[in-house]
């Protein structure tokens, strides 16, 4: 038997011992998957801003900056185009759903102080539940923002790069010419237990990184226009949707009668 199943094992009987720790879900469990029903109701969740950050790397610091963009496209609905192939293909029914004000006052306790390795924080349990009883939801499907940092990206931080880079981002460097685009986002795969909500699985968005390859630099770097921002939106949607294929390899739909 494996060692990461054996572990897996271990935990899961410790936890059948002691109900109080945590699921040995998450990051740490290449394994795990969620099962569902055939026809179940998939809930789509959106925490992650509308806004491109841009960072200018340079040699000199104080040639280099930060400038956060608000977009005009829809994250839900790139987040909807990235599932809903994926999902038809199981018979799972898509089902766009707002997060609360409950979780979006909790966001950054939800995720960017959060660590996601094999749990959800305490106090984002019961909003996640309530949504998911409420719109009667199999499982659900958040999107939210990450760090650059240990926590968030592990052995795939870019340490050439500030740890608060969070969210999409736009990174140029003095010298070069195409930017690169990076993902930092997470995808939760979050099923209902007995005791509410749980983090089945989270795929990191920030392993892969994009090149804007044919980037041609506006006279001033510090001001892209709208047009220019918007070319950046099939860039950010084939990440997502790559970030999106590898979350719903864990979604697994039960055999009927099986």
């Amino acid at each position: 038997m494996p060692r990461s199943r054996r572990q897996f094992i271990a935990r899961a009987l410790g936890a059948a011992a002691a109900a109080a720790l945590p699921r040995a879900f998450g990051r740490s469990a290449a394994d795990a998957t969620l099962t569902v029903a055939a026809g179940a109701r998939i809930g789509l969740v959106t925490l992650l801003d509308a806004e491109v950050t841009h960072f200018h790397a340079a040699r000199r610091l104080q040639d280099g900056f930060l400038k956060t963009y608000t977009v005009g496209w829809s994250v839900s609905a790139l987040l909807a185009q990235a599932v809903q192939e994926r999902l038809a293909q199981l018979s799972l029914v898509p089902v766009a759903v707002a997060p609360g004000a409950a979780l979006t006052r909790l966001r950054e306790t939800c995720f960017l102080t959060a660590s996601l390795e094999r749990s959800l924080p305490k106090p984002c349990v019961a909003p996640y539940t309530e949504l998911a009883t409420r719109a009667q939801l199999a499982a659900l499907i958040v999107l939210g923002p990450g760090l650059n940092d240990s926590t968030h990206a592990g052995s795939t931080r870019r340490r050439e790069l500030p740890d608060y880079l969070r969210g999409w981002c736009l990174v140029t460097r003095e010298g070069e010419a195409n930017p690169t685009l990076l993902n930092l986002s997470e995808l939760l795969l979050i099923g209902l237990g007995k005791d509410g909500a749980e983090l089945a699985v989270r795929e990191w968005g920030g392993a892969v990184s994009q090149s804007w390859s044919g980037f041609a630099a506006p006279a001033d770097l510090k001001a892209l226009s709208a047009a220019e921002l918007d070319a950046l939106q099939p860039f950010f949607a084939a990440l997502l949707r790559q970030q999106a294929a590898a979350l719903l390899e864990h979604l697994i739909v039960a055999r009927q009668g099986g």
